[in-house]
C-alpha cells in the first residue's frame, strides 16, 4: 500500500520510461511529462529571456535598490549584494527555472510532487496576487500623471489659490532650501499638495472615514486592468510578445531619467555622495539581511514566475545557457 501511494505521487513528473528525453539543463536523461504535448510553449527562445528579464526590471527596483543601497554603505552595498545574487540568488533561480521546465506544471500545481509542501505554491500565489493588486494601483496614479503632464503647464507646478497660504511653488522650495526661517520651514510643496489632496483626496484626519472612490483614479485602474488582460488572455502567445516592450522600455526610461538626472547642477557632487562606500557597513549582519531581501526581491526568486515562465519551455530547452 505504502509503495501504491508513493508511485501515485510521483507519477504527475516521472511517467513511463519510453518517453524519456535527453534534458539539456544539465545533460542526463529524464522522462518527458505527460502533459507536455499539451502545453502551450514560447514561440521562440527569446520571449521566455524578455520575459525574465521583465521581471527583474519594475518599479520595485528602479526606486528600491537605490534607496537600499544608501542606507546600508552606499557603494559598500554592492559587494553583499554581488556576493549574494551569485552564491544564493543565481542558483535558486537556477532551481525554479529547472523544476519548472523538467515538471511542466505552474508554480503551485508543481508542489503535487508532495502533498505536505501545497501550502507553499498557495502562498506564493497569495503573495504574487498580493503584490499585483498593490503595482496595479501605482500604475493607476502613473497613468493619472502621464496624461495630466500633456498640459501646457504642469498642474502640479505651482499653487493654486484655494491650496493654502503655506503652499509653495516645488521650484521655490529647492531655490529657498538653505534659508532656515519659519516661513520655509512650515512650507508644503505644490507637488505634495496636488498628490495628497488632488490626486488621492486624502483625508486630514482619520476619523473623516475612507471617503468614496475617486471615479477618476477608478477609471484608471480600470485602464491598468484591462492591459493586464490583453496582454494574459491568450496566455504566453500574447504575454511573450509583450515582454519585448517590458523588458526593453524600462531601460529606455532608466537611461533618459539618468540623463537628465547628470545634467542638473551639482549631479557630480549627489553621485559621490550616493556611492561614497562606507567600509565599516560590511561588517553590520543587518546590511547582509537588506542584500539577501534585495536579491530576492530582484530575482523574484520563491515568488512563483519563474517556475511558470520556465514551465513553458521545451523539455529539451537548454535553460542553463
Amino acid at each position: 500500500m505504502e509503495n501504491n501511494t508513493s508511485d501515485n505521487l510521483f507519477a504527475i513528473s516521472y511517467p513511463s520510461p519510453k518517453n524519456s528525453q535527453r534534458n539539456s539543463c544539465n545533460g542526463t536523461t529524464t522522462p518527458e511529462p505527460i502533459d507536455q504535448q499539451n502545453r502551450p510553449e514560447w514561440s521562440n527562445k527569446l520571449e521566455f529571456l524578455m520575459s525574465c528579464i521583465s521581471m527583474s526590471v519594475g518599479l520595485g527596483n528602479v526606486w528600491r535598490f537605490p534607496f537600499t543601497a544608501y542606507e546600508n554603505g552606499g557603494g559598500a552595498f554592492l559587494i553583499p549584494y554581488i556576493i549574494v545574487l551569485f552564491v544564493i540568488g543565481r542558483p535558486l533561480y537556477y532551481l525554479e527555472m529547472i523544476l519548472g521546465q523538467f515538471t511542466s506544471r505552474s508554480s503551485v500545481k508543481i508542489w503535487e510532487i508532495s502533498p505536505l509542501f501545497r501550502g507553499i505554491g498557495v502562498g506564493q500565489l497569495v503573495g504574487t496576487t498580493s503584490v499585483v493588486t498593490y503595482y496595479v494601483s501605482l500604475i493607476a496614479i502613473t497613468l493619472s500623471y502621464m496624461f495630466a503632464s500633456f498640459a501646457s503647464e504642469l498642474p502640479w507646478a505651482k499653487c493654486e489659490g484655494s491650496w493654502g497660504e503655506h503652499c509653495v511653488d516645488s521650484s521655490a522650495i529647492i531655490a529657498h532650501a538653505g534659508d532656515r526661517n519659519k516661513t520655509v520651514e512650515q512650507a508644503v510643496s505644490s507637488s505634495q499638495i496636488y498628490f495628497l489632496d488632488i490626486v488621492l483626496k486624502e483625508k486630514s484626519q482619520i476619523y473623516d472615514g475612507i471617503g468614496s472612490p475617486d471615479w477618476k483614479l477608478s477609471l484608471w485602474l480600470l485602464l491598468a486592468w484591462a492591459v493586464i488582460f490583453l496582454i494574459l488572455v491568450r496566455g504566453v502567445r500574447s504575454s511573450g510578445k509583450a515582454a519585448y516592450f517590458l523588458a526593453i522600455f524600462p531601460y529606455v526610461v532608466l537611461l533618459i531619467i539618468l540623463i537628465r538626472a547628470l545634467t542638473l547642477e551639482g549631479a557630480i557632487d549627489g553621485v559621490i555622495f550616493f556611492v561614497k562606500p562606507q567600509w565599516g557597513e560590511l561588517l553590520n549582519p543587518k546590511v547582509w539581511k537588506e542584500a539577501v531581501a534585495q536579491c530576492f526581491f530582484s530575482l523574484a526568486v520563491g515568488m512563483g514566475p519563474i517556475v511558470m515562465f520556465s514551465s513553458f519551455n521545451n523539455f529539451k530547452h537548454n535553460c542553463h545557457r
